[in-house]
């Protein structure tokens, strides 16, 4: 998925407020997260972090976690 694909996508896709990316990982407002590695990945293009966070968070849209959580202790 290129860079334009994937803005396109998470700026027409309807955002939870939180997201549970994978196991250990809860993503809080994404909305936020979203606007802000968009604009960091426009600024900096050869920062690979800012669409490896984004890719994450449309990987979690497309397919939601449904793992046990980790235990409490």
């Amino acid at each position: 998925m290129t860079e334009q694909d994937l803005i396109a996508y998470l700026e027409a896709a309807t955002l939870p407020e939180t997201l549970r990316l994978d196991r250990a990982t809860t993503q809080l407002d994404v909305k936020e997260a979203v606007k802000r590695n968009i604009e960091q990945m426009t600024s900096d293009v050869k920062d690979g972090n800012a669409k490896h966070r984004l890719t994450r968070i449309w990987y979690a849209l497309e397919n939601p976690y449904n793992g046990p959580e980790i235990p409490r202790f």
